[in-house]
């Protein structure tokens, strides 16, 4: 889902305008459109908001994937990117989420799906505070589950700058949720879509040859600049190395969940 950015601050500008570049790239959402695992992925979500609910805002909706399957009196999906919310088909506004444009106890349940990883420093704080004082209900979330952040790293081809090529910041725990949400409790606590995890040697490896992902959409969240594509050689050999360690950990049955969904009801 994409990334609610904060505007309107002297000295973020900048980076505002190079997060819009990136999330209103038609290819960023093309991958979801008729991902299987995905929009499976997006049905279950939905299972966990509670029948009591009435009111749901979906904050970093993206493209609508799950905001579509809502089923509520009131559903209102919210982006900071415009060009997903195109094909959203329930309410929805353009809006960040350091500055939510609702007062308190308007929605019974805020959801955020793969949205609070993409959050610089300097926002997250910020966001928390602002989900916080909506004073929801419930709060459904879902985040990448111990991801390796370096595992598919870029370098910008204009200015050097190391980077996620989805713009990630943090990596979340089993029990995140506790400190970042004292004022809930957990529910539901829920692992999605398992897979092989990527090995951290040979990803030290990659770097230490100095060769990085060549994401084609991926943009610099420093500069906008493109990431650089890595020496072919180099190129095959790692991707034939991924490829190995993946047949052997699936023969193996080794896997482990990519996504945590947590369900939180305000004590």
């Amino acid at each position: 889902m994409s990334l609610p950015y904060p505007h309107g601050r002297e000295g973020e500008c900048s980076a505002m305008d190079l997060e819009l570049k990136h999330y209103n790239q038609k290819e960023v959402w093309e991958i979801y459109a008729e991902n299987t695992t995905e929009i499976a992925r997006a049905k279950e979500t939905v299972t966990y908001i509670p029948d009591e609910v009435a009111s749901v805002l979906d904050i970093g909706c993206g493209n609508g994937i799950i905001t579509n399957l809502i089923d509520r009196e009131v559903v209102i999906g919210m982006d900071f990117a415009d060009l997903p919310l195109r094909n959203v088909k329930k309410d929805a506004i353009r809006a960040s989420i350091d500055s939510l444009p609702f007062k308190e106890g308007t929605f019974d349940l805020v959801l955020m799906t793969e949205v609070l990883e993409h959050l610089p420093n300097r926002v997250y704080r910020k966001a928390l505070r602002e989900i916080g004082r909506l004073q929801a209900k419930y709060l459904l979330i879902s985040i990448p589950f111990e991801e390796n952040l370096e595992a598919n790293q870029c370098k910008c081809g204009s200015c050097g700058s190391i980077f996620h090529p989805a713009h990630h910041y943090r990596t979340f725990n089993e029990d995140w949720f506790v400190e970042e949400f004292p004022d809930y409790d957990a529910m539901l606590v829920r692992y999605t879509t398992y897979k092989t995890a990527p090995n951290p040697h040979l990803v030290q490896l990659r770097h230490r040859c100095r060769t990085y992902s060549g994401y084609r959409n991926a943009s610099c969240p420093e500069c906008g600049g493109r990431a650089a594509q890595p020496r072919i050689i180099l190129r095959y050999a790692f991707g034939a190395l991924d490829l190995l360690d993946k047949k052997v950990k699936e023969s193996f049955r080794i896997t482990r969940p990519c996504h945590q969904v947590v369900l939180l009801m305000r004590r």
